[in-house]
This record gives structure tokens, C-alpha cells and sequence, in this order.
């Protein structure tokens, strides 16, 4: 009985850290400040993240593969090790805390400027491949 408690208390936390995760995802992305690159260590794929502006901010000074998030609702990212390395290399690094997260500072502010369009693009070619 003990373990079965125990079992179910760890399958609860894990579903509170996911959904904290997603909430402070959101909440960056939200309040992006139009010149940050937020990326999130994804441990199961062992991969970077990026969702939403930060997402956007990303396809302007590397090239990420992008698809869309149905779970976040935003853009999605994934960076590979070059990408990595030459954000590293050209942007400025704000925070980093490895294998878990980065927050890089764009040379001059952005804004949201196309995101709107470019978001609703990568929904509609995540809806033409996946929903068929």
C-alpha cells in the first residue's frame, strides 16, 4: 500500500512540474520584451526548445526546425547543436542554468511585428500534416 502512495504522490508532482514548466513558458512568452530568445531544455529528447516570440526571434538569426505546439498552443523550435552554438557565439547570453535553460538578448528590439502571420502559417502546416 505504502508503495502505491508513494507511486501515486511522484505521478502527481511530475503532472505539477509539467504544468508549472508550461505556465512559465507561457508567462515569458507573453511578456517577451521584443529582443529575447527564451529556450527550454527538453530532457526526454535531449534538445532546445523554443516556443511562441522566442520561437519567431529564432527563425530571424539561425535556422531551427519549426513545427507548432498543440499542447502550448504557440510555435515550436527545435535547435540543434549549431543552432546552439551560434546563438552562443552572436547573441548576448542574459541567463543559463545547463541543460535546462537559456535566455539570450537580440542586438536590437523586434517586436512582434509578422508574428501573428507566421504563427497562424506553422498551425496551418502543422493542421496540413498531422490532421490529414
Amino acid at each position: 500500500m505504502h508503495v502505491e502512495w508513494v507511486n501515486s504522490v511522484l505521478f502527481l508532482y511530475k503532472i505539477i512540474i509539467t504544468l508549472m514548466d508550461k505556465d512559465i513558458i507561457t508567462i515569458q512568452e507573453v511578456e517577451n520584451d521584443g529582443q529575447s530568445i527564451f529556450l527550454y531544455y527538453d530532457k526526454m529528447a535531449g534538445v532546445y526548445l523554443a516556443y511562441g516570440l522566442s520561437a519567431y526571434y529564432a527563425t530571424m538569426v539561425t535556422d531551427p526546425m519549426i513545427s507548432y505546439s498543440e499542447e502550448m498552443m504557440m510555435p515550436v523550435v527545435l535547435l540543434k547543436r549549431e543552432n546552439i552554438l551560434y546563438l552562443r557565439q552572436s547573441l548576448k547570453k542574459i541567463d543559463h542554468t545547463p541543460k535546462t535553460y537559456y535566455r539570450f538578448r537580440l542586438r536590437s528590439y523586434i517586436g512582434e511585428g509578422d508574428y501573428d502571420r507566421w504563427a497562424q502559417a506553422q498551425r496551418e502546416n502543422f493542421d496540413k500534416i498531422y490532421r490529414r
